[in-house]
């Protein structure tokens, strides 16, 4: 191949690795935008049911069943514990 053709190649290759890795940057942006909006959407919930907990002792004893079923790992367990220790569900 031509001198030139080297560089066209090589100039061309350039361009594909800049242009992948700029999408692997919108990637990146998009899946962190995805965990945070998540996170928002956990926080709301969880903030809203909370609340009504307060005031609904039938969904405060759904929760509180729900959590003892399914909440299994210490640290999450140790979070909730003052759900988990009630005795009123």
């Amino acid at each position: 191949m031509s001198k030139g053709g080297d560089t066209l190649s090589k100039t061309l290759s350039e361009k594909i690795e800049q242009t992948r890795a700029r999408l692997h940057q919108m990637e990146a942006k998009v899946a962190a935008a995805e965990r945070k909006a998540d996170t928002v959407r956990k926080i709301v919930l969880g903030g809203t049911v909370m609340a009504a907990m307060e005031t609904d002792p039938d969904l405060r004893g759904r929760v509180v069943a729900l959590l003892r079923e399914k909440v299994t790992r210490p640290r999450d367990r140790e979070a909730v514990a003052q759900w988990l220790n009630s005795p009123e569900a």
